[in-house]
């Protein structure tokens, strides 16, 4: 098939979607929005900002349910549910696979949300308004993993699509202890907490799975951006650990596998007494590491790491014409304003100064 022919076979195919994605994208959050939002004093003046965008229902909705800053996170998660679903509609059909692969980390939150309401005792109705069916768990599928009792839990799970990918996945070698200890975490909710970073891994392992499978030039893109997330989050965790005295052992116990940085500098980065030989240890994974004058804290840390990502992102939109990598590319955007959201509604809540608000967004 010669140049023009393919041209014309793309456009054919990703013609209708990518133009929906364009007009979607025009409805993200301008940057001066986000400063608007900053400077006002209280969540109810940063409600009335958003009032004037597409959120404008979503918080309707909310605020029946929700007040502060949990309306803004609730009426950010109902937005980015709405969008997803809109996705789902024009990506073409043998993409679609690809596109959920991305979505299984929702599931996996909605899991904890779960468990930690049944751990206080909570009912679905209790937190209903707090779950989303964004990606292979249905409401029906909340329904009955909230009503059954503390040893059938694991069942219930099975019986989903997440349970399946999650046994599927699990009989690869290196994950079969998680599963069990995930499993035992189900059986007694009083351990669920310590067992949070192995279902993060399993949010990785899954998704990183389901692209390898999907393959094409778009999967490999989004999978080496999900190992540099995985590289972040190991970063944080080690530094973390270390400020509270952890040793090397427990250190290693804790870190997500899946992530490009080798055992050798893992050990440097875990013996290193101070964060600027950390920093040097990472800045090959990380190449657009930015920090404000001064030494940096950890917080500054966690924020550059963000940002660094959150620019690798941006190509997966720009960079991609005619291609499932444009939906992709503005999916990953979303998540990025609702976590901006997030920031803004919890710094009015703490009363976080205007300049430390504006180091924590990540804008792209």
């Amino acid at each position: 098939m010669d140049i023009s022919l393919r041209i014309e076979s793309r456009a054919l195919k990703y013609g209708y979607s990518n133009a929906r994605v364009k007009v979607m994208k025009g409805l993200l959050l301008k940057q001066a929005t986000l400063e608007d939002m900053i400077k006002v004093g209280s969540i109810e003046a940063m409600v009335e900002i958003l009032q004037r965008t597409n959120y404008r229902n979503d918080l309707t909705n909310a605020s029946v349910n929700y007040s502060g800053s949990d309306l803004i996170e609730m009426a950010a998660s109902a937005n980015f549910a709405h969008v997803v679903q809109k996705l789902l509609t024009v990506v073409p059909h043998d993409d679609k696979p690809l596109l959920e692969a991305l979505l299984v980390k929702w599931d996996l939150l909605n899991l904890k949300t779960m468990m930690h309401a049944k751990m206080l005792g909570k009912g679905y109705d209790d937190i209903k308004h707090q779950l989303f069916s964004i990606g292979g768990l249905s409401k029906e599928d909340f329904k009955r993993i909230m009503k059954s009792e503390e040893r059938e839990i694991l069942r219930e799970i099975k019986r989903t699509k997440l349970g399946e990918k999650m046994l599927s996945t699990s009989t690869e070698h290196f994950s079969r202890g998680m599963w069990e200890t995930f499993k035992n975490a189900l059986r007694n909710l009083d351990t669920f907490t310590q067992t949070e970073t192995i279902i993060d891994a399993y949010s990785y392992m899954l998704m990183d799975k389901a692209l390898s499978e999907t393959g094409g030039q778009v999967a490999s893109f989004i999978r080496d951006l999900l190992k540099r997330e995985i590289d972040a989050k190991n970063v944080m965790i080690i530094e973390r650990l270390k400020k509270h005295g952890a040793d090397k052992l427990r250190i290693r116990k804790t870190l997500i596998k899946g992530g490009t940085i080798t055992d050798h500098v893992i050990d440097k980065i875990i013996e290193a007494k101070d964060l600027p030989t950390v920093i040097s240890l990472i800045k090959p994974k990380f190449r657009q590491l930015e920090f404000k004058e001064g030494e940096p804290g950890l917080v500054d840390l966690e924020i550059a790491l963000e940002k660094s990502i959150a620019a690798q992102k941006l190509l997966a939109f720009h960079r991609s014409i005619l291609s499932v990598g444009v939906l992709i590319g503005f999916l990953l955007l979303k998540e990025e304003e609702m976590s901006n959201l997030r920031k803004i509604a919890k710094a009015k809540e703490f009363k976080i100064p205007e300049e430390e608000v504006r180091k924590m967004l990540v804008v792209v």
